[in-house]
């Protein structure tokens, strides 16, 4: 693995920190509607008020150090599981947009027989290393398609680790259950986004500390819009961003201490003229670059984000929008990179084609980045 490209000097890094740090302890961040959370970090000493708590954040470091620096993530067969936070980054695809661009050029809501057409492409890429999840909203008779069936495909088709669902606690432990998901075996890794700014909602809080107690891997991402949900500054985001993480981190170990759990912090400028955030910018590729270094620190892997773009089609735009975005991943070190192909249109949109895209020029340029000393 190559050196990591290293954006902010000592100074920089102490200064986010200690930023993130006074944020935690005048803001605080806010625990929606689940007293558990709330008991959790009382448990600690803690002070909380209402449905926010004010931790402090080298207790919150410290709790954090406890989690692995690496851990694997089994597939169905030893052949098929991978460590995440090893000699090489982790690459899954895309997830949750609800619709699909067929080779038609045609938009529709996602259907079962596209979500088994995506499964079957990770499976068969050998640049993927997962088949992740909710790879598109599946519908059918106008209803989404339950969590139970999209499980079916990934166990029929391929060999290799996947994602699991937070669209409920009970959704949740229903598929750890039904791979066998065990403490000592983490099979699935479950993303929990928190709210910007500085709130955790009920249903995220519930999927972590249910993802925490069965020993499975949790990634904790604050996903942030310059300007809306987060300072516009660079600086200001990534304080932001940390005291966020360092929250929902630390929570995964109170639950569970040596829970594997990674952590993203992605930020990218919004809109006045649409309402809406914009991705691929390079505002968005030096918060990545950062958010490598201050996760670093915390001795826990990192998430960069992949192939993503603003663009409704798959064509020059979203090519070198996702290759700036998946550069910044890949030079800042980052140890599993999602959504890393098929995404279009802000991520309401996959397209197979993109996804053969994306995975081809992937296959070329991670030689590349795994040799190079930066």
């Amino acid at each position: 693995m190559p050196r990591k490209y290293a954006l902010l000097d000592e100074t920089a890094l102490v200064a986010i920190e200690a930023q993130a740090a006074q944020i935690l302890s005048e803001i605080g961040v806010e625990l929606q509607e689940d007293s558990a959370s709330l008991d959790a970090f009382r448990s600690i000493g803690a002070r909380c008020e209402r449905q926010r708590v004010y931790p402090d954040a080298s207790q919150l470091r410290e709790l954090i150090a406890q989690a692995p620096n690496r851990f694997v993530w089994h597939g169905k067969t030893d052949a098929a599981s991978v460590e995440i936070g090893g000699s090489r980054p982790i690459i899954a695809p895309v997830f949750g947009p609800p619709k699909v661009l067929d080779k038609s050029g045609e938009t529709h809501l996602g259907t079962l027989q596209d979500y088994r057409d995506l499964v079957r492409f990770c499976d068969q890429s050998d640049a993927m290393d997962s088949t992740g999840f909710l790879l598109c909203i599946a519908h059918g008779g106008g209803l989404a398609v339950p969590h139970m069936q999209l499980l079916k495909a990934h166990m029929e088709l391929s060999d290799k680790p996947m994602m699991g669902t937070v669209i409920s606690e009970v959704a949740l432990r229903d598929i750890a259950d039904a791979v066998g998901a065990g403490p000592d075996q983490c099979r699935l890794l479950h993303m929990v986004n928190l709210t910007p700014p500085l709130t955790y909602q009920v249903n995220p809080l519930r999927c972590l500390r249910a993802s925490a107690e069965l020993g499975q891997g949790t990634v904790i991402s604050s996903y942030m819009m310059m300007g809306a949900t987060s300072p516009v500054m660079m600086a200001g985001a990534l304080a932001q961003g940390l005291a966020e993480i360092l929250v929902g981190l630390a929570l995964t170990q109170i639950y569970r201490p040596g829970a594997p759990v990674v952590g993203g912090i992605f930020a990218t400028p919004f809109s006045m003229q649409f309402m809406g955030p914009v991705f691929g910018t390079p505002e968005s590729h030096l918060v990545q670059l950062a958010a490598c270094q201050l996760i670093r620190r915390l001795g826990i892997p990192v998430r960069g984000d992949g192939m993503i773009s603003s663009s409704k089609l798959n064509d020059a735009q979203a090519g070198y929008e996702g290759a700036g975005v998946l550069g910044a991943s890949l030079l800042g070190g980052a140890d599993l990179i999602l959504h890393s192909a098929g995404w279009l249109e802000a991520g309401r949109l996959v397209s197979l084609e993109k996804c053969q895209t994306d995975m081809a020029w992937i296959e070329q340029v991670l030689p590349v980045y795994s040799e190079a000393a930066v």
